[in-house]
């Protein structure tokens, strides 16, 4: 019973966490309107993560556990980032962060979706993963890679002049 409460609040988080994320890539940087859905993002993202911590299929820590840790770490040193500001490129700390975060849940989407969706469920790895999941993976890899230098590339747009 209780990891089936636990899976439901992980389910919403993910989703308000994919919401919300899209918003902070893709509008403008640096506004108030930002910097409240980028807390609302954390927020989402933290609950989403812990709660993947709680979730067992066979009784242990897998893959995916790991995973959730490492998306926790991220999202910390990127918040520290834009928080201190104390570092040469925190900019450019934060907006790696945050994508490698959203990667992450997107990441984590793909493989839900390989694991629930009957037609994808032939392709979902067992031992060896499949070239359709590994295909699936590597374009989600180069969009996020495509985005990251294009976002690093315009970061000195969203700098204050002071801090340019």
């Amino acid at each position: 019973m209780l990891i089936a409460i636990v899976s439901w609040i992980h389910i919403a988080a993910s989703v308000l966490s994919l919401c919300i994320g899209a918003v902070v890539l893709f509008r403008a940087k640096g506004t108030g309107t930002h910097r409240r859905h980028g807390r609302w993002y954390m927020s989402a993202m933290l609950v989403t993560n812990v709660t993947a911590l709680g979730i067992y299929r066979t009784g242990v820590v897998f893959f995916p556990h790991w995973l959730a840790v490492v998306t926790l770490a991220v999202i910390a040193v990127g918040y520290w980032a834009v928080s201190a500001r104390s570092i040469r490129r925190w900019l450019s700390v934060h907006m790696t962060c945050m994508v490698v975060s959203y990667y992450m849940l997107v990441g984590g989407a793909v493989n839900e979706a390989f694991l629930r969706i009957d037609v994808l469920q032939p392709y979902y790895p067992e031992g060896m993963p499949s070239p359709v999941f590994r295909m699936m993976h590597s374009i989600v890899g180069l969009a996020f890679g495509i985005l990251l230098v294009v976002l690093l590339r315009r970061r000195r747009q969203w700098l204050p002049e002071s801090l340019g």
